[in-house]
């Protein structure tokens, strides 16, 4: 009897950027690992971990023995954590998991099999599902197809990062991943990939890997840095930036202010990054942007120690949040002067939930002016509070002007915020 010997299908490497994220590392090794696809090696370049991660990594590599490797040494970022993990990959094809991440059950059987029925291709993604620290489902990661037009890309990435894998040969010929980006440089990749290969980029329709959202990853961190990011690489690779690179960091800006660590007021925020910016955007784009922003009526609204939730009109709609933060002793009380010019006479019901969890409500004739008086206890301690006001009265411009395209549902105006000593 002859005896015959079933040959391993082609080594997938799988590397894994890490520096303390124990609370995730074990899920996402033994999403790798526990996968049906047969000749899998993991590959982790940690950072220098302080929090139980390499004590992890020792267990772990004790049960999976050589299919794992990992070493820690002092980097430059996670961009070169991974050109120093793929630079000691031994197999033919190439996938990245961030260790917050997770592969979906039978992901990479699933890529490989598209590499096998397509041998041209150098690249296959899938779709993605953003999750929580808990694990659960967010919503969809944006994924659009290969043959979207490489000009899409100046709108951010649709291709989910965790999904990719990548054959090693083509990997070799795009080059290493730029160390000099913080936190694009998976953009800026799957961009230069997409230009080399434009027809040899595969896509696999199920859900390949989740990409876990939760306030220590990078992207939330890095806000500011994630918007320069993408700004470098749509202005390196495809030449013209749009606007909203600009303004959804705005959005961003005004959201956590001036509840965020950064100590500057709202203008200086504003125009530091401006300055930064500016060299990705054509002058015509910069001038109307700053037009647009004095015209801003958050900016306007805003002082070192307030902000309100407005729309950059000065509209509220069914929510709004009033943010106090303050150094030392805080004012008696926080006072919203507002309007409610509506086309038609009404009823306007508000409910404020105070930072105490008490509810107040009120009830104003409209169109007519208002002040909002919120109490700030005594203490002698700096601090922060947020009152949010809530309402379903309002009205819808374009069903009161026929020239109007404005559907949104809106409550009232804030003129002016102040606080009373």
């Amino acid at each position: 009897m002859t005896d015959k010997t079933t040959a391993l299908p082609p080594l997938v490497s799988v590397v894994m950027p890490s520096l303390n994220q124990v609370q995730f590392l074990e899920a996402a090794v033994r999403s790798v690992l526990d996968q049906d696809y047969p000749n899998i090696e993991l590959i982790v370049a940690d950072g220098m971990s302080t929090d139980g991660s390499l004590d992890m990594l020792v267990r772990l590599q004790a049960e999976f023995g050589e299919r794992l490797r990992w070493s820690s040494q002092r980097d430059s970022g996670a961009a070169d954590a991974l050109n120093r993990a793929i630079a000691d990959a031994h197999g033919d094809v190439v996938g990245w998991l961030n260790s917050d991440d997770l592969y979906a059950p039978e992901a990479v059987t699933r890529a490989m099999a598209h590499f096998e029925n397509r041998p041209n291709h150098q690249m296959v993604y899938g779709e993605g599902q953003h999750i929580n620290v808990a694990g659960d489902v967010l919503g969809n990661y944006p994924t659009k197809p290969p043959s979207t037009p490489l000009d899409t890309f100046a709108d951010g990435s649709f291709v989910c990062q965790p999904t990719v894998f990548m054959r090693r040969a083509a990997l070799a010929e795009i080059g290493p991943l730029d160390a000099t980006i913080r936190t694009g440089f998976d953009f800026d990749l799957f961009v230069r990939f997409f230009k080399r290969y434009p027809r040899q980029i595969g896509l696999v329709r199920r859900v390949q890997a989740y990409s876990r959202l939760h306030t220590a990853c990078m992207t939330h961190v890095l806000r500011r840095q994630v918007a320069l990011d993408g700004m470098r690489v749509v202005f390196k690779e495809i030449g013209t930036v749009p606007d909203h690179w600009v303004l959804t960091h705005v959005d961003e800006i005004c959201a956590n202010y001036p509840l965020g660590m950064d100590q500057l007021t709202l203008v200086k925020q504003l125009e530091s990054f401006l300055k930064e910016a500016s060299v990705y955007l054509k002058p015509e784009v910069l001038r109307a942007m700053i037009e647009r922003l004095k015209a801003d009526r958050r900016l306007r609204l805003a002082t070192p120690e307030l902000m309100a939730t407005v729309q950059p009109d000065g509209w509220a709609g069914s929510q709004l949040a009033v943010k106090y933060r303050w150094e030392g002793k805080p004012a008696t009380a926080v006072l919203v002067r507002c309007n409610a010019p509506w086309p038609v006479a009404g009823k306007l019901r508000l409910k404020v939930l105070t930072p105490s969890g008490k509810v107040q409500r009120s009830a104003l004739d409209v169109p007519d002016e208002f002040v909002l008086r919120f109490e700030v206890p005594e203490c002698d301690q700096s601090g922060c509070m947020v009152w949010t006001i809530q309402t379903s009265q309002g009205f819808v411009p374009a069903k009161h002007d026929k020239s109007s395209d404005d559907k949104r549902k809106l409550a009232f105006q804030v003129l002016e915020l102040s606080t009373e000593a």
